[in-house]
């Protein structure tokens, strides 16, 4: 008998995590931090006055990009590229910086053990990930979260815009 009461107290507190797990999950990606899809350079330069921008040569001839050296995000530290269209925001470029020493120590293992377990707080933010490949991938109604490690090992993170209707 008090085995059965046990089973059914371990089944109601695995239900209850799921829901909460499932209710604490992001319903939407409208951005990354204070960006939100959209807004243009100088937006960004302002959400972001605190930090260096640096303005830079982005990939495809249509964008141009800002970024920011050595941003903190999950404990990990990241370069961050902000890319924009004529339509403003698209992309959001997360790459972790490499073999960086931590604020406290000069061993970059610090930050490379932090860094191992972006992913899984990814997933604490946003719930399951779809698992495409090598990538985890997260996809809302305004945008996606793409994460994943290259080939060196080192995390990184896209956050981007989903394109509407009228860009197709």
């Amino acid at each position: 008998m008090a085995r059965h009461s046990l089973q059914r107290v371990a089944l109601a507190l695995a239900a209850a995590v799921a829901i909460a797990t499932a209710n604490g999950a992001e319903k939407d990606v409208l951005g990354w931090e204070g960006a939100r899809w959209g807004m243009d350079e100088s937006e960004i330069r302002s959400v972001f006055s605190s930090r260096v921008l640096v303005p830079v040569v982005a990939g495809r001839s249509d964008e141009t990009a800002l970024n920011i050296p050595g941003y903190i995000f999950l404990g990990c530290p990241f370069d961050v590229s902000f890319r924009f269209t004529d339509g403003g925001l698209v992309r959001i470029e997360l790459t972790q910086v490499e073999k960086l020493t931590s604020h406290y120590s000069n061993d970059p293992n610090e930050y490379e053990t932090v860094c191992k377990l972006v992913d899984r707080q990814l997933e604490d933010k946003f719930g399951p990930a779809r698992s495409r490949a090598i990538d985890k991938v997260w996809t809302f109604p305004s945008g996606s979260v793409r994460s994943g490690k290259r080939q060196t090992g080192y995390a990184y993170i896209t956050f981007a815009k989903q394109p509407s209707a009228e860009e197709y």
